[in-house]
């Protein structure tokens, strides 16, 4: 049911004259079913779906991506640095570990490192994942205004 703004009618006041509003009549009064909406979809319902469907797809390609490089770097960044500021310090108090220090870097962090690295990572990568899904649903209700409207965007701006 939608309610529109009609100016013709005032709304200070207001009351039809062909509704009675006794406490009987309320109390026997039915309401009025709605009649279901026709689903047929013309040309170009079915070409706003697929115009949908290519921009979201598209939007969360990107997200991924995005979130999976970003994802990554995040986590080699905090996986480097456990190794620099936790690992190496360690290996040259003991002196025969350096060596193993440089050789095996990842055994060598510590696995309150490694869990902190891997938390990180996923927090970026579903950071850019909601932000994706958020710009794709954006574009997909431009469609929508677009083929509702009937206006189209300027060129070049």
């Amino acid at each position: 049911m939608a309610i529109e703004f009609n100016p013709a009618i005032s709304s200070y006041n207001y009351r039809p004259q062909h509704v009675n509003f006794s406490a009987n009549n309320i109390a026997n009064t039915t309401v009025p079913q709605e009649k279901p909406e026709n689903n047929k979809s013309g040309f170009k319902e079915d070409l706003s779906k697929i115009a949908k469907f290519f921009t979201t797809l598209s939007e969360m390609t990107k997200a991924t991506v995005k979130g999976v490089a970003f994802g990554g770097v995040t986590g080699a960044a905090f996986l480097s640095g456990f190794w620099l500021f936790k690992a190496l310090p360690k290996g040259f108090r003991k002196g025969q570990s350096l060596t193993n220090v440089f050789k095996h870097p990842l055994k060598s962090i510590g696995t309150k490192g490694k869990v902190i690295s891997g938390i990180a990572a996923l927090a970026v990568a579903s950071a850019h994942i909601i932000k994706g899904k958020l710009r794709a649903n954006q574009r997909t209700a431009n469609v929508d205004h677009q083929l509702k409207t009937g206006h189209r965007p300027a060129i070049g701006l």
